[in-house]
């Protein structure tokens, strides 16, 4: 990577060893040495010492209780994307899912209306950002800034307008903290347990734009893709509607109705293994250590892969079939489950990761009770290995689907319906 090299574990047990110990193998090497550059010291890409300080501050914001306000938000604004929709129509599904889910991230966690200019701006900036900052992981700065690309010319700007964009955010919930329930306000009012110091505000503003960032790419990314898989697969796409329909009744899902959803569930965790949006990421050992058998001095780079993870075929037959019964219950091996790590493991997994399974579930529910999506055209997606992984245009044909709502209806009576 770059101008070092770095080790890929593909066993398991090693690569939850690194997950696990994340004194020793700390978040480091060119992915998050690069990150900080970009997007300040905040809780995804802060070192050991900062995390344990800061995530306890920020875990209260996601915790049950809140969950259930931000899914209210979260089928409210599925709902306001699909009203702009037309039958018969074609949609970008990878545009239209990152506008929903940084609207989504906007309106939950900050408090700044979705349909706010600032929305609009994020959207601009944000990709080029993104793409910038994988470029200069593998190729030394230096080297790249004398290449007069595109990006090349507009990554710092878009470093500085989201930067600005952050400190609006901020300046605008600051005014009205005391009315508003949001994760902002609450890191606003957030003191150190040991020192009862607050955040300062370089923190609150590393903190706010990383999750802007991260709430929203990583989930646009996994709802594309399980879009793109559920319209080529039409029999798994009329099982899952079938399931929605039954639990829903053609309502609008509340966070209480995800648990009656299992097969919607399984379909999003399969699309997860498949393409996990967050593919590859690094880590560095802060002391001289062995694994696996094989000793490695201080400052070493590890790679970890859950794409290569969640791909190996002795732990998962057949690993590119799109097979959402994998997930049923006594399916999986323990140690294939434990395996599919799209929000990380240990004490530095992702604090969103329930955010963003309930939006993912909410979105699909709610956008496959109304709306069939079809693929234009044959070609198959490839998935764009960036700082995430991406569709890349993703053109899909709308249908409005002309079905009854059939309220408190279970799977069960639509099978003897349909008999």
């Amino acid at each position: 990577m770059g101008p070092d090299d770095a080790y890929v574990p593909c066993d398991p047990a090693l690569f939850r060893q690194i997950l696990k110990d994340t004194r020793l193998y700390d978040k480091g090497g060119l992915f998050y040495d690069r990150g900080r550059e970009a997007v300040g010291n905040g809780l995804v890409t802060s070192r050991w010492a900062d995390h344990r300080r800061q995530r306890p501050l920020m875990q209260p914001s996601f915790n049950h209780r809140h969950l259930g306000h931000y899914a209210e938000l979260m089928a409210d604004e599925t709902e306001v994307l699909m009203r702009s929709w037309r039958s018969g129509e074609t949609v970008d599904v990878d545009k239209a899912m990152a506008r929903l889910t940084l609207r989504i991230t906007t309106r939950s966690l900050f408090s700044v209306p979705a349909d706010h200019a600032l929305v609009a701006q994020v959207e601009k900036w944000l990709p080029i950002l993104m793409d910038g900052f994988f470029r200069r992981m593998f190729v030394p700065a230096r080297v790249l800034s004398l290449v007069p690309t595109r990006v090349n010319r507009l990554y710092p700007r878009a470093i500085a307008e989201m930067r600005k964009l952050t400190e609006e955010i901020i300046d605008e919930v600051r005014h009205k903290k005391d009315e508003d329930p949001g994760l902002l306000a609450s890191l606003l009012d957030a003191r150190d347990e040991t020192t009862g110091a607050p955040l300062d505000t370089q923190e609150i503003f590393d903190q706010v734009l990383i999750l802007l960032i991260a709430g929203s790419e990583t989930t646009a990314t996994a709802l594309a893709f399980t879009f793109h898989l559920l319209g080529a697969h039409p029999g798994i796409g009329a099982r899952l509607r079938e399931e929605v329909d039954g639990a829903l009744g053609g309502r609008t899902p509340r966070f209480e109705d995800l648990s009656a959803l299992p097969y919607t569930r399984q379909v999003l965790m399969e699309s997860l293994r498949l393409y996990p949006p967050a593919w590859m990421f690094t880590r560095s050992t802060t002391t001289a250590c062995e694994l696996g058998g094989h000793a490695f001095p201080e400052g070493t780079t590890f790679l970890l892969s859950p794409y290569i993870l969640q791909h190996d075929p002795e732990l998962f037959p057949r690993p590119e079939r799109f097979d959402p019964d994998r997930w049923a219950p006594g399916a999986m091996s323990d140690v294939a489950r434990r395996s599919v790590v799209p929000f990380g493991a240990g004490g530095r997994k992702c604090i969103g990761d329930q955010f963003a399974l309930s939006e993912a579930l909410l979105a699909i529910a709610v956008i496959a009770g109304r709306w069939d999506l079809t693929p234009v055209g044959d070609r198959p997606v490839r998935p764009i290995a960036r700082a995430t992984l991406k569709t890349g245009p993703l053109p899909m044909r709308l249908r409005e689907r002309p079905h009854e709502p059939v309220r408190n209806a279970t799977t069960t009576d639509l099978r003897d319906h349909q008999r």
